[in-house]
C-alpha cells in the first residue's frame, strides 16, 4: 500500500506539471497578445488577405518586370514598405540599412570622422568650424582652410555630402586632407578619424551682467546633463537671468525635453501630456522634482526651425509662466514619433501618438507664436547660423572673406537681453 501510494502520487505529478506548464504558456502567449496590437493581427482575416495580395504582386513583379535589375526582391519590399509608410504623414519615415545607421549616430550626436563642418561657396570647400579636442584640431587644421583634396583626390566639382562621405570612415583608419589656408599656407596633413561625439549644447556663455546664454541644437539623452552641467557653472559665476536659444531645434528626444523643463519647475508640475490612438495610451509627464532654477528668469528663442521637443520646453515654460518666448513662430510639430527596428538593419520612424500642454491645447500645424515677436528674414538667419557655427573665426575683413559677409546684429537675442535686464520697460509687440 506505501508503494502504491508513492506511485499514484508520482504519477500525478507527472500529470499535473505538464499542465501548468501549458497553462503558463497560454497565459504567456494571452498576455503577450493583449498587450501587443502587432500581434493581434495575425487573428485578423484581412491581414491574411492582404498579406496574400501583396505577395501576389511582389512574385509578379519579381518575375515579369522588363528590367530584372529593378525587380529584386528585397529593392520591391524595401520600395513598398517605404511607400506604404511615407503616404501616412510627412514625420513618418522607412530607414535602409545605411539610413538607419546615419539616423542612429545622428539620434545620438556621434560619427565616425575628423571633427569639422565643411561648406561649399565660391572659393571651393571651406572649414567653417572645427571641433574642439578633435582630430583635426590636432591636425592643425583651422576655420577658414579651403580643402583642396582628400586621399589624393580634388575635391573640385564633388557635392558637399560627397565629400563628407570621403572624409568619414572607420575609425582608426586615416585620411589625407590638403588645405590652404587664409594666409596662403598648404596644409597636407593626415588626420586619423575616430568616433566624434557632438554636444547637444551648442554654444554657452556668461557675459558681465550675469546673462547666461545657452543654445541646444538637439534633444538627446544627454542633453539634460549638458544644460545642468553649463548651468552649474554659470551659477557659481554669479548667474542671474538666462537665455535658452532653440532656433532651428528640430528637436529629438521627448526625455531630454522632459528633463531640461524640469530644472525650470516645481515637482509633480506636468509638463506635456502624450495621447496615443487607443483610450489607454495616455500618459502624463511631469516634472520629476524641485528644479534648482525655479527663480531664474528665462527668455526663449524660436523661429520656424523650432520643432517638437524644443516646442515642448518652451511651451511647457511658457504657460507655467516660467520663461517669456521671443522670437518667430515655431514650426507646429505636436505628433510624436517611436523608432521601429526591423529585420536586415533597416527601420522605420512612425507616429504613434500626440502631445497636449496642461491647458489641453497642442500646436500641431499651429506652432507657438512667441508674445514678443521680432522677425528676421531667410537671408539673415542663414547669416546668424554661420556666425553661431563660426567660433574661432577671424574678425573684420577675414570673416568677410571667409564667409561672403560683415558679421550682423542677432536682434532677437538682443530683444531677449533688453527684456530679462529691464522687464518692466518692454511691452510685447
Amino acid at each position: 500500500m506505501i508503494k502504491r501510494g508513492k506511485t499514484g502520487r508520482r504519477l500525478n505529478w507527472w500529470i499535473i506539471l505538464p499542465v501548468w506548464l501549458l497553462c503558463g504558456i497560454i497565459g504567456f502567449g494571452l498576455t503577450n497578445l493583449w498587450i501587443n496590437p502587432s500581434l493581434r493581427t495575425f487573428f485578423k482575416p484581412d491581414y491574411w488577405h492582404s498579406v496574400s495580395k501583396f505577395e501576389e504582386a511582389l512574385r509578379l513583379v519579381n518575375a515579369e518586370y522588363v528590367d530584372q535589375n529593378e525587380s529584386g526582391m528585397i529593392k520591391l519590399t524595401n520600395q513598398a514598405i517605404q511607400g506604404m509608410i511615407s503616404k501616412l504623414d510627412r514625420h513618418s519615415r522607412y530607414f535602409g540599412q545605411t539610413e538607419y545607421d546615419m539616423f542612429h549616430d545622428d539620434t545620438h550626436r556621434t560619427y565616425v570622422g575628423v571633427g569639422i563642418m565643411i561648406r561649399l561657396d565660391d572659393r571651393g570647400v571651406v572649414i567653417t568650424r572645427v571641433f574642439p579636442a578633435s582630430p583635426a584640431t590636432e591636425s592643425g587644421l583651422a576655420v577658414g582652410d579651403i580643402i583642396q583634396r582628400v586621399d589624393d583626390l580634388s575635391v573640385e566639382g564633388k557635392d558637399l555630402e560627397q565629400i563628407s562621405n570621403r572624409i568619414k570612415g572607420e575609425p582608426g583608419t586615416k585620411v589625407k586632407i590638403s588645405a590652404e589656408s587664409l594666409l596662403g599656407e598648404i596644409k597636407d596633413v593626415e588626420v586619423a578619424r575616430k568616433k566624434i561625439i557632438i554636444s547637444s549644447v551648442d554654444i554657452s556663455n556668461l557675459d558681465d551682467n550675469g546673462t547666461a546664454y545657452i543654445h541646444v541644437v538637439q534633444f538627446t539623452e544627454k542633453t539634460g546633463n549638458e544644460v545642468k552641467k553649463a548651468l552649474g557653472s554659470f551659477k557659481e559665476k554669479g548667474m542671474k537671468r538666462m537665455i535658452l536659444d532653440l532656433r532651428d531645434n528640430a528637436g529629438g528626444l521627448l526625455s531630454g525635453a522632459i528633463e531640461v523643463a524640469s530644472l525650470f519647475v516645481h515637482e509633480g508640475e506636468s509638463i506635456v501630456t502624450v495621447k496615443g490612438r487607443g483610450q489607454g495610451q495616455k500618459r502624463v509627464f511631469k516634472s520629476k522634482g524641485n528644479g534648482p532654477y525655479l527663480d531664474i528668469p528665462i527668455a526663449i528663442l524660436l523661429n520656424e526651425g523650432s520643432a517638437s521637443a524644443s516646442e515642448i520646453v518652451a511651451g511647457a515654460l511658457s504657460k507655467s509662466g516660467r520663461a517669456m518666448l521671443v522670437g518667430e513662430k515655431s514650426f507646429g510639430k505636436g505628433s510624436v514619433q517611436t523608432i521601429f527596428s526591423l529585420t536586415g538593419g533597416t527601420g522605420m520612424k512612425l507616429t504613434t501618438a500626440m502631445y497636449f500642454f496642461s491647458d489641453g491645447t497642442t500646436i500641431h500645424e499651429t506652432g507657438i507664436q512667441p508674445e514678443h515677436h521680432v522677425p528676421c528674414s531667410d537671408e539673415n538667419q542663414t547669416k546668424l547660423r554661420l556666425q553661431r557655427h563660426a567660433a574661432g573665426a577671424p574678425m573684420g575683413k577675414k570673416f568677410f572673406d571667409l564667409f561672403g559677409f560683415t558679421k550682423i546684429q542677432d536682434k532677437q537675442l538682443l530683444k531677449a537681453r533688453t527684456l530679462l535686464l529691464n522687464p518692466k520697460g518692454n511691452e510685447s509687440k
